[in-house]
């Protein structure tokens, strides 16, 4: 995985996981029965471990036979197997089984990962957009636009545009603008989808984008979207883990797309997961 990236995704990662003391890990895979043991205030509580669960300094992990768990340190990025029975003691220098040694499954590639660990990206911030066209007989938001999101951002320009049908509309039309106001795409349109060929859009540009019956009669809201830079995708492409990669590898992907705000790519992500274990639960609600 791209050290830098990795270093700005894991910087959102530990704010989310915060709650009762100083997470120093991330869950990525867990088979078999693994409990998770935590104190507040004097109290224990022991829930099972899921996959993208947060481990704190003092946690316990508590592996049944037959059980492997997958964790990564937040701070060196290293990916570590540990197996059943045993238990497992979460400290700030990374997890210390009772029986043997954590497996070293692999580690992220140094460089800017350091430097960038804790300041993560801020969440995508941009500013509301005037309405392009309107009019004060149409009813604003009767066309409801579904895909992107509003503030989603997008691996690349060859974005898929699509909204439900307004009754009695045969045909649309579609604006794209910059943020500043500048028209990128007027296009009239049959169908409720249209997509933009590459090159349409750039890299790290921001647009808004709005959808109107072309015969006059309904508007959506406007929403707002954001292509990542060259240097993000560039970075995803070489992380994005083979079909046949471990789950760990697979799961992580997914949650550093989640965490970057390109949920499109992350449910498809979540998708390709469940269809590889259709069975589990926890794929099957991130799939939906």
């Amino acid at each position: 995985m791209g050290g830098r990236l990795l270093g700005l995704v894991v910087g959102l990662l530990m704010p989310v996981f915060v709650w009762a003391g100083e997470r120093v890990g991330v869950v990525l895979d867990v088979t078999g029965s693994v409990q998770l043991v935590s104190e507040l205030n004097g109290f224990e509580d022991e829930s099972p471990l899921q996959r993208t669960n947060g481990v704190s300094v003092g946690n316990r992990l508590q592996l049944a036979e037959g059980a492997e768990v997958v964790l990564m340190h937040l701070a060196s990025f290293k990916r570590y197997v540990v197996r059943g029975p045993n238990e497992v003691v979460v400290k700030e220098a990374g997890f210390v089984p009772k029986r043997g040694k954590a497996e070293l499954q692999g580690a992220a590639a140094g460089g800017m990962v350091l430097a960038a660990l804790g300041k993560g990206r801020k969440a995508v911030n941009m500013p509301e957009v005037a309405i392009g066209v309107r009019d004060v007989s149409k009813k604003v938001g009767d066309i409801i636009l579904t895909a992107p999101q509003d503030k989603e951002r997008l691996l690349d320009g060859e974005v898929g545009l699509r909204w439900y049908p307004f009754s009695g509309a045969e045909k649309y039309r579609v604006l794209i603008k910059e943020l500043d106001g500048a028209v990128v795409v007027e296009q009239e349109v049959s169908g409720e989808s249209v997509t933009l060929p590459e090159g349409v859009l750039k890299a790290a540009g921001r647009y808004s984008w709005q959808v109107l019956d072309a015969a006059g009669g309904a508007q959506s809201e406007p929403w707002r979207f954001e292509v990542v830079s060259e240097a993000e995708r560039d970075e995803l492409q070489r992380m994005a883990p083979a079909s046949s990669a471990p789950i760990s590898e697979q799961v992580l992907y997914a949650m550093v797309l989640e965490k970057m705000g390109i949920v499109g790519e992350a449910k498809r992500q979540w998708q390709r997961l469940h269809e590889r274990d259709p069975a589990d639960t926890f794929f099957a609600r991130k799939a939906q």
